[in-house]
């Protein structure tokens, strides 16, 4: 961490974060078929062919899990002093892991060689902005003018922040491993990302609006499933980036002195006063009818207003 004094009485802080995770806890079945056998043996109940014959998955948690996180961070902040504060904290980062929760469980219990990848919740990049402001007309006017117009303070509160990622994938058993294994990553094949002018908002599956792409130019799909029998070889785990999220609220209060231990306090506040949507998650499910789009959002504005009494 590095630390200086800023003019305007505030300060700046630069710090950096680095974290190795080992021996990290996920699940695994350990009694998954080899890929491919139920391929070679049709018709026949997979709990016979499971290495504990006659017994369907079996899950065992095992701690053989890694992660990194990489972090810089920045902040600037002024102490409340002359009617003002305000802060700034800001934080570029990367996480990768090969499980991001202790109930992950591994595809193929037999090579989690590919699943080094974004975490799932990692967030590149979160900024949060805060203020206090005295207005500074009539502060001190003892005035009836005075006293109903001035010592007001604006407070606010503004969040930037990355989206988290997604994998595409389904529950289909294309390994033919048997059932109770979780989800299998499909195969990419072409360049999926749009840019931001690109992105658009669906109203449904008619409409040509995606998030990210889905066909390449040729029309042949970008995501294919696996060959039968087998588990995509791709590192294809956390390469979609959902959408970011940002929230601006602000306030004004002031307190009405009526005597020596008597006051009221008066305050209104707005979450999300700009009315910026924010945006659900993209289907990142092939099979969907809505794969690659966005169809849902939220965020509306909200508007808050209290009276308390003192005494």
């Amino acid at each position: 961490t590095y630390q200086r004094e800023l003019p305007l009485q505030a300060t700046l802080e630069l710090s950096y974060v680095g974290r190795v995770g080992v021996h990290n806890n996920r699940l695994v079945n350990i009694n998954q078929l080899q890929p491919g056998t139920l391929q070679k043996n049709p018709g026949i109940n997979p709990n016979y062919l499971r290495p504990y014959g006659g017994y369907y998955s079996i899950l065992m948690a095992i701690n053989d899990a890694r992660s990194r996180y990489d972090g810089l961070q920045v902040g600037v902040t002024r102490r409340f002093a002359a009617g003002l504060s305000f802060g700034l904290a800001y934080t570029y980062s990367a996480s990768y892991d090969d499980a991001s929760l202790q109930s992950d469980l591994l595809p193929n219990s037999y090579d989690a060689s590919n699943l080094w990848g974004r975490s799932s919740f990692d967030t590149p990049h979160v900024a949060f902005i805060n203020f206090i402001y005295e207005l500074p007309f009539l502060k001190r006017d003892q005035s009836l003018a005075g006293r109903i117009a001035g010592g007001w303070q604006i407070a606010g509160g503004t969040q930037f922040q990355s989206g988290t990622v997604g994998t595409v994938a389904t529950g289909d058993d294309f390994a033919g491993v048997g059932p109770g294994s979780g989800v299998q990553m499909w195969n990419r094949n072409g360049e999926f990302k749009l840019t931001g002018s690109d992105r658009k908002f669906s109203e449904g599956a008619a409409d040509q609006n995606f998030w990210f792409r889905t066909k390449n130019p040729d029309g042949s799909p970008i995501f294919t499933a696996p060959a039968s029998g087998t588990f995509t070889t791709q590192s294809n785990r956390g390469i979609i980036r959902q959408p970011g999220f940002q929230n601006w609220n602000i306030g004004l209060m002031k307190h009405f002195r009526i005597r020596e231990r008597q006051r009221i306090r008066f305050q209104a506040e707005a979450f999300n006063w700009i009315n910026h949507p924010a945006w659900g998650g993209a289907s990142t499910t092939p099979t969907s009818a809505m794969f690659g789009k966005v169809a849902s959002k939220s965020g509306e504005r909200n508007l808050q207003l209290a009276l308390r009494y003192s005494f």
